[in-house]
């Protein structure tokens, strides 16, 4: 198993998760791995945001805090990847591959 260092970030709320993730949905070429990995990422923030705004967690405050420390860590390695930096090992293979024609759309959507 990989080991993810962790990369300190700003404080992010669900509401900048999403904001962030739709930005790099609308920039990053369609047939980009990364981008494939965002849009399940970005659909899955979105319902975890509608259950949060549905009350339909016993610790929302939990909930919310969980949501976004992993998608700190996401952004961090877009980051990284973006200004030339190794993202976290954990991270690495989907920069690398995410224009290998060998690997499907699907494996993309899995990652992580």
């Amino acid at each position: 198993m990989a080991h993810c260092e962790q990369v300190p970030t700003a404080t992010l709320t669900v509401d900048t998760v999403l904001t962030r993730m739709r930005a790099l949905d609308a920039a990053l070429p369609a047939r980009d791995g990364v981008t494939v990995f965002n849009r399940v990422y970005l659909a899955v923030t979105e319902a975890v945001d509608r259950h949060i705004d549905g009350g339909r967690f016993a610790d929302s405050g939990a909930a919310i805090a969980l949501d976004v420390r992993f998608a700190e860590r996401y952004l961090a390695a877009v980051d990284a990847a973006e200004e030339g930096r190794r993202p976290p090992a954990c991270w690495r293979p989907l920069f690398q591959f995410r224009r290998h024609p060998g690997v499907r759309p699907l494996q993309f959507a899995l990652a992580r």
